[in-house]
């Protein structure tokens, strides 16, 4: 946490936003955010010398927030029960909200985007309640077909017995561009959405693995800057060879997994759905099951017959289910509907739905909870 606030002390002050004005003459007790019962959220930030500070949410929409008498800049809006992410624009530099330890890190990024929950009631698939809960691990390992030190998360549900009889059942669960491998429990709260369906009956006791997304993490090495089309395809083929081939006998070793397709399922959001799609309909042979939440079709071949070459409609009758999902106001639907297009001329059978929202969590934490029940039925 130390380290946290030097950073957020040493961005202040190289642009300009002066960080003595944020520790000596802040208020003692500024609260951000500050939410009441009824989901008004007031969202604050201390800096009497910057000239203007927005809000920044996954809606864009612009949000100047008013700086009163002391140098405090606030913002307040009623929200739905939900989980927001949220940073603040001072004088066009982009940061977290320095009094609000809840954060969704970035990759190779000192700074990340800062969470503001809403409380809703008990029924919400991420809300917290009392059930059984299942055990969070991180495992650190060196890939050697990407050439780093790397690592991957684990979600085991409640319960998990390494001697079942019955070995448990797999779901890889792909975070997005920028994100790293806490995404999903951070902002997405996978581990309490399993809980409650578990808890439930409505979905199978099931083992998460989040990955790195990454085939190419020097993409966002700030001195190569490199986000050309050779290096987003060299990112992907190598983050699919890794997962065949180190990610998946790795789990496998750790892990009481079945080692057939059946006890495997492969989803992701943005550009984990993006390889969700890559890495379920060219390997029919390895998953059962594919999610797709607003998939970054984007970032693969953009001749689809290339990024897919064995695409057929006998597909139809390797695997159990291919769901895809997006939001009608997300920046990405046009490409999806395009991509859906082309299935249709394959003649692939997937099912397809468009929902309300945008390219944020709010959309992929309910498509988490209606793909999860989905999954593994005899």
């Amino acid at each position: 946490m130390i380290k946290y606030f030097i950073t957020i002390m040493l961005c202040l002050a190289l642009t300009g936003v002066k960080a003595q004005s944020v520790t000596a003459t802040a208020p003692k007790n500024l609260q951000s955010p500050q939410v009441d019962k009824n989901g008004g959220v007031t969202f604050r930030f201390m800096a009497p010398n910057a000239k203007k500070v927005m809000l920044i949410m996954d809606d864009a929409k612009p949000r100047p927030m008013v700086k009163d008498t002391g140098g405090v800049w606030s913002y307040t809006e009623t929200f739905a029960p939900d989980i927001y992410r949220y940073t603040f624009s001072v004088d066009g530099t982009v940061l977290p909200d320095p009094n609000n330890p809840y954060i969704k890190p970035l990759f190779k990024r000192a700074l990340g985007q800062s969470l503001a929950h809403v409380p809703g009631s008990q029924d919400l698939s991420w809300e917290l309640n009392d059930v059984p809960h299942g055990v969070l691990s991180q495992h650190f390992f060196r890939s050697k077909l990407i050439g780093d030190q790397r690592d991957m998360r684990v979600y085991t549900p409640p319960g998990y017995d390494p001697k079942r009889k019955e070995p448990y059942p797999v779901l890889y669960l792909f975070h997005g561009l920028t994100d790293e491998t806490s995404a999903w429990v951070t902002a997405g709260r996978e581990n309490i959405i399993m809980d409650n369906l578990i808890a439930q009956g409505k979905a199978k006791p099931m083992i998460i693995v989040n990955t790195l997304g990454y085939g190419a993490p020097e993409m966002f090495d700030p001195a190569t800057g490199v986000r050309s089309k050779e290096a987003y395809k060299k990112n992907e083929e190598l983050f699919i060879a890794a997962l065949l081939k180190e990610v998946i006998p790795m789990v496998e070793g750790l892990y009481n997994t079945g080692k057939t397709k059946n006890y495997r399922a492969v989803a992701g959001l943005s550009m984990g759905g993006g390889q969700s799609l890559d890495a379920g309909l060219n390997n029919p042979d390895v998953f059962n099951y594919v999610g797709v939440f607003s998939p970054a079709v984007i970032l693969l071949d953009p001749d689809y017959t290339k990024a897919f070459p064995n695409l057929d409609e006998s597909i139809n009758k390797k695997l159990k289910l291919v769901w895809i999902a997006i939001g009608k106001d997300d920046y990405l639907a046009p490409s999806v509907r395009k991509y859906i297009d082309w299935l249709h001329t394959k003649n692939i059978k997937f099912d397809y739905k468009e929902t309300e929202g945008v390219h944020s969590y709010q959309v992929w934490r309910r498509y988490l909870t209606e793909f999860a029940p989905l999954l593994f039925k005899n």
